[in-house]
């Protein structure tokens, strides 16, 4: 069973606003009793403190991934999401399923840690 919620970092190439959406959207109920997420200003300019903090360090593109720190704690995974660009129509929707994939991975594992 999780102890705390998952810690995920978020961030884009830029400061374009992707990551503080996933951000707003992790505060809903739901995903919060299971994740805490933060978003970084540019996946260029993640300090030390904000690294060993995260569990999980998400690109919220492939720029943002090609941009993946090459020293980081062994505690903080890389995960790369394929939201789509700022202002883009259907990024919220991306977003929002994205945070969702993680969350219902993480109650499958709750259920089979469960039933042992």
């Amino acid at each position: 069973m999780y102890k705390r919620p998952a810690r995920l970092l978020v961030a884009a190439l830029t400061d374009d606003g992707r990551a503080r959406l996933v951000e707003r959207f992790a505060c809903q109920p739901v995903l919060a009793q299971w994740l805490e997420v933060r978003s970084a200003a540019s996946m260029r300019r993640l300090d030390r403190a904000d690294l060993e903090w995260a569990d999980l360090l998400v690109a919220v593109d492939d720029a943002a991934a090609r941009a993946f720190p090459s020293e980081r704690p062994a505690t903080c995974h890389l995960r790369r999401w394929r939201l789509p660009a700022a202002g883009a129509p259907s990024v919220e929707a991306a977003a929002a399923s994205a945070l969702n994939c993680i969350v219902g991975g993480m109650r499958m594992l709750a259920r089979m840690d469960a039933a042992d």
